[in-house]
C-alpha cells in the first residue's frame, strides 16, 4: 500500500490526476463544496505515510489552501451544517494550527458538526497524545472517519489512538479501498470489519478504487467487489458492514454500487434523484 512500484509507471488512458472531480466544485483555495450541507476545508498537502493508490495525489505536489478566504467562505454559507477537514491529513496540523482552525470553526453559529478523515491514528499512532485529544475536545461531539484497510493495521497502539479518541467525545467511522492483492478476499474484509467494531469503530465506506493515475495493479472488477460484498452481508452482522461505494468521475460524488445497472459488459449506469444520468465504465482487466 505504501512501497512505490514500477506499476505505477504504467499510467492507463482511463486514468486521471483528479478523479473524483474536485477541481470544478472548488469554490477558493482550500474549499471544496459538492453537496449542499457540508463542505471539504483541505488545509494541508501532507499526510503521514502516501498511499500509492492515492486519488489526490497531484495535491501532494502543492498546496494553495488560503486559510481566511475559506473560514470567510464556510462563514458566509449558512447552508454549511458540517465541515469535513481533509487535504492531506489534517491530524499532521501542529497542535497550535488546530487549535486555531477548530477556535475559527466553532465562533461559525451554523457550523454543528466537524469532521475529520485521517490515516494518522493508524499509521503514526503516535501522533494521539494528550495535547492532541485536548485541543480536539474543543471541537464539542465531532467525527473521526479513519483510513484502514487490513486488520494487520489493528495494532496495540492503534487501539490506544482510539481509546484516547473516543475518551475525547470522538464519534470513529472507518472507510477501507478494495485493492487487488491487499484485502479483496470475503476473509479479510471480514476479520477487518469485525475487528473495528470490536473496538467501537463503525465501518462507514467500503470504496472501489478511484481512477488514479497508476493505480490499475491495485483494480478489480466492479463485479467480483459487488461478489465480496454479498458475501460480506450473508456472514456478519450488519452493524459491520459499510456502504460499498463508487465515488463517480467528473464529480458526481459517492453512490452505492448496487444502485448501478449494468448496462453492458463494462457499463455501469446510474439515475439521480433529479434524473442525471450518471455513466461508471470498469476498466478493470
Amino acid at each position: 500500500m505504501v512501497v512505490t512500484s514500477n506499476l505505477e509507471k504504467e499510467v492507463k488512458q482511463y486514468e486521471m490526476e483528479d478523479p473524483i472531480g474536485d477541481r470544478p466544485h472548488t469554490a477558493v483555495p482550500g474549499i471544496v463544496h459538492r453537496h449542499r450541507d457540508r463542505c471539504l476545508l483541505m488545509l494541508t498537502n501532507v499526510c503521514a505515510v502516501h498511499c500509492r493508490f492515492c486519488f489526490r495525489k497531484n495535491l501532494l505536489e502543492d498546496n494553495r489552501a488560503d486559510f481566511e478566504k475559506s473560514i470567510q467562505y464556510i462563514r458566509d454559507h449558512e447552508e454549511l451544517w458540517e465541515v469535513i477537514l481533509s487535504g492531506g491529513d489534517p491530524f499532521t496540523f501542529t497542535d497550535h494550527f488546530m487549535e486555531l482552525v477548530l477556535k475559527k470553526l466553532k465562533e461559525i453559529p451554523h457550523v454543528k458538526m466537524i469532521r475529520f478523515h485521517t490515516r494518522t491514528p493508524v499509521v503514526y499512532p503516535a501522533r494521539v497524545d494528550e495535547k492532541l485529544t485536548t485541543v480536539l475536545e474543543n471541537a464539542g461531539q465531532y467525527i473521526v472517519v479513519l483510513h484502514i484497510n487490513h486488520v494487520r493495521e489493528i495494532t496495540p497502539d492503534f487501539c490506544r489512538a482510539v481509546a484516547d479518541l473516543q475518551k475525547s467525545g470522538a464519534m470513529l467511522l472507518s472507510q477501507t479501498v478494495l485493492l487487488k492483492g491487499v484485502n479483496d478476499s470475503v476473509e479479510n474484509l471480514e476479520t477487518l470489519l469485525r475487528g473495528l467494531v470490536e473496538i467501537s469503530i463503525k465501518p462507514y465506506y467500503l470504496h472501489h478504487l478511484d481512477p488514479a493515475a497508476g493505480t490499475h495493479h491495485f483494480r478489480i472488477s466492479v463485479e467480483r467487489g459487488k461478489d465480496i460484498y454479498r458475501q460480506l452481508r450473508q456472514r456478519i452482522s450488519g452493524v459491520c458492514i459499510p456502504e460499498y461505494v463508487i465515488d463517480a468521475p467528473g464529480g458526481y460524488g459517492k453512490f452505492p454500487v448496487d444502485m448501478f445497472v449494468k448496462i453492458t459488459e463494462k457499463t455501469y449506469q446510474y439515475e439521480t434523484p433529479n434524473g442525471q444520468v450518471v455513466t461508471y465504465i470498469d476498466h478493470a482487466s
